[in-house]
């Protein structure tokens, strides 16, 4: 939501009101802040002067305005806004973050105000997308095995049981993504995205400490493919991919809409005209890679994992 420096927006509840009186702020309303003193907490005030946090705050309108509000989440207490700071002629626009708590009685003032970046400045740099030149241990004998698929296919339940054969961790992007819903993961931007990052660093966890790992994940993403095999190689790990595929469409079909898996916080069937959209858009592994086609016996399609490892 693009905001223009007016209060048009008033969404509800004491902590976005006042959210919203601090969004008029970095919008840079010609009028916004004569009434500080009012809004602000006695809590607040004994730390800032009124004047002095108006003067500061209205001074940040330069990066903000006009505003550009990304995304808004608010409680009983807390409200927080996600606002695009600008470019400043070396990188592009970024994201900060815009908290506000207020007294919990009335008239709920300000208690607390602050605009942090997304991703604050002082934490460790996030993990690369090549890793040939990340600090790593060795982990020789260990492998990274990624089972890749559309749903539906059978690949959890070929890795699940290839992992228990092995005795390796097998960690499932549906497992985790599941996680995330009680926290409104459902819905978020790029929730499959968010899944390969946490896979991605249990992956370095597992391969920092000289151990193997299993992920099961549809690696739909040659990016994806390619920074888990970049991983694999900086540790001096073995690299295995394992492409499931179901030949049989009317048994697929069958198992996608069928299944009953029980994962807490994720759904069990799937949609099958979005599976074949997938199906279709799906890059090819390179030459050589493990297809494992699971209309076959289950064992046997365990042993020929098992073979390629051997």
């Amino acid at each position: 939501m693009a905001r223009d420096g007016s209060a048009q927006h008033r969404i509800g509840g004491p902590a976005m009101a006042r959210l919203e009186w601090l969004l008029d702020g970095l919008a840079g309303r010609a009028d916004w802040g004569k009434d500080a003193a009012e809004v602000l907490a006695p809590a607040f005030t004994a730390r800032v002067a009124p004047d002095v946090f108006v003067e500061r705050f209205r001074g940040r309108a330069a990066t903000y305005a006009p505003l550009t509000v990304v995304a808004l989440e608010g409680g009983a207490t807390t409200a927080r806004a996600r606002v695009r700071r600008h470019a400043d002629g070396t990188a592009g626009p970024s994201v900060d973050v815009v908290t506000c708590t207020i007294e919990p009685d009335e008239p709920h003032r300000i208690v607390a105000a602050y605009t942090t970046a997304l991703v604050p400045d002082h934490v460790t740099p996030r993990l690369p997308a090549d890793f040939s030149r990340y600090p790593l241990d060795r982990a020789p004998g260990a492998r990274l095995i990624v089972f890749s698929g559309v749903p539906g296919v059978g690949k959890s339940t070929l890795a699940d049981a290839v992992g228990a054969r092995l005795g390796v961790p097998v960690f499932a992007v549906d497992w985790l993504l599941g996680a995330l819903t009680p926290f409104g993961g459902r819905h978020v931007d790029d929730l499959l995205g968010i899944g390969g990052e946490l896979l991605t660093t249990l992956a370095v966890r597992q391969l920092a400490s000289g151990r193997s790992a299993v992920l099961d994940h549809p690696a739909e993403s040659v990016a994806d493919r390619e920074r888990w095999a970049s991983l694999a190689g900086r540790a001096g790990a073995e690299f295995v991919a394992v492409h499931c595929v179901c030949s049989d469409p009317v048994v697929h079909r069958a198992r996608l809409e069928g299944r009953t898996r029980g994962i807490p916080g994720w759904h069990d069937a799937g949609l099958w005209p979005n599976v074949e959209q997938r199906m279709a858009l799906f890059p090819p592994w390179p030459e050589g890679t493990l297809t494992v086609d699971t209309t076959g016996p289950h064992e046997e399609n365990v042993a020929a994992v098992l073979a390629r490892l051997a």
